[in-house]
């Protein structure tokens, strides 16, 4: 079949992309060719976030390829200093400079030293040799490594705790949705307020005070490294799990009741389960009277996949087969849709204007989960 009608997959660059970009008060300067950028501006624009930072590209002629010539990349940061808009510059490889073996690293330390004040912090894993996940990774990783400060100066710790989220990304459908569950649990659950959120919109004064935090939150494994890291440095604890389902986030609440030392608030749990136990309740009963519509497929080995797979077959009593529920990207439920779809994850098909949907995450992640496929079964019956 021809590469054209082929979907590719994410390369290290787009998930580097995915997790700096979301820093609004940042440049990520790409050196490479034009098109790449213009690609990347576009996935942006089209994951409902209404603040990203600015997506440069630095455009490459034959004599810079076959010269090694890196002059445009240096009036590129020249530029962006001048403007004052970017508190951090991101500078990430693109396939041509990596093949013709430009040292990105060592010119970054360069232009540091030129501009000091101002991170400005360059990346690897941009080629196509790396896939999204260890581009995602290595992001965190660096994130935390030069941009974590150490002073006691910022937040007020004396009002209340707060927490760090890593691993939320724009590749997953409701991202800012799940993003807002879990800061709303934090928050009702444990009077924490978030200090960090990764992978998200965030700024560059929030990222500053990751240190702050009492807890990181790692949703998905490509955050886990980075979390280590600010573990190893601040002796900040983490937790590297996914709250999907009402089992699942309650395991979440109880992990975090541990680590915390504290109990969460009784009043909002005794208010979530009585909501959960109803929709559990319903829900269960039509997967057991319509066993033979209650089929869901779900495509993916990630926290996401697993998480909602783990929820629908564990606790409501689906069968995980084809032809029933299909939930996945634009694509894949185009090229094989089931009797009912729903999309989890982003494609090029995606294009998202409410930051405010509903969730996948949390208690009222599974609230809207159990909705989505109690429609299905009680549509099923009526046909």
């Amino acid at each position: 079949m021809p590469l054209y009608k082929n979907v590719l997959e994410p390369s290290g660059r787009m998930g580097q992309i995915w997790t700096l970009a979301t820093i609004y008060d940042s440049a990520v300067i790409e050196y490479g060719s034009m098109g790449h950028m213009l690609y990347a501006q576009k996935w942006m624009s089209q994951t409902g976030l209404i603040k990203f930072g600015e997506l440069i590209s630095t455009h490459l002629s034959e004599k810079d390829i076959a010269l090694g010539i890196t002059r445009r990349l240096e009036e590129c940061v020249e530029e962006v200093v001048k403007l004052g808009r970017a508190k951090a510059i991101f500078l990430i490889p693109s396939s041509v400079p990596e093949m013709i073996g430009t040292d990105l690293e060592s010119i970054g330390e360069e232009l540091s030293a030129t501009y000091p004040g101002l991170p400005i912090i360059s990346f690897k894993a941009g080629n196509f040799k790396a896939s999204r996940e260890q581009g995602m990774e290595e992001a965190y990783e660096k994130l935390v490594r030069y941009l974590s400060e150490k002073d006691d100066e910022g937040i007020d710790t004396l009002k209340k705790d707060f927490f760090n989220v890593f691993g939320i990304s724009c590749d997953w459908s409701r991202f800012q949705a799940d993003t807002a569950e879990i800061c709303r649990m934090m928050r009702n659950g444990f009077n924490m307020e978030p200090a960090a959120i990764l992978g998200s919109s965030c700024s560059m004064d929030q990222i500053s005070q990751m240190t702050k935090a009492k807890i990181t939150l790692v949703i998905r494994k490509e955050g886990l490294k980075a979390a280590k890291l600010l573990y190893k440095q601040n002796g900040i604890p983490y937790l590297y799990l996914a709250p999907y389902g009402f089992d699942g986030t309650l395991q979440w609440i109880k992990e975090l009741e541990t680590l915390l030392g504290k109990n969460a608030e009784q009043s909002f749990l005794i208010k979530e389960q009585e909501e959960a136990a109803h929709a559990k309740h319903i829900c269960q009963l039509y997967t057991r009277l319509h066993k033979e519509r209650a089929n869901i497929w779900i495509r993916g080995e990630d926290e996401l996949a697993k998480g909602i797979s783990t929820f629908a077959t564990d606790e409501i009593g689906f069968t995980f087969a084809e032809g029933g529920i299909h939930m996945s990207d634009g694509v894949e439920l185009r090229d094989n849709p089931g009797a009912f779809s729903i999309e989890i994850r982003r494609s090029i098909l995606s294009q998202s204007i409410n930051p405010y949907e509903l969730p996948f995450m949390g208690f009222r992640g599974a609230l809207n989960l159990c909705g989505l496929w109690h429609q299905y079964i009680t549509d099923r019956e009526f046909q």
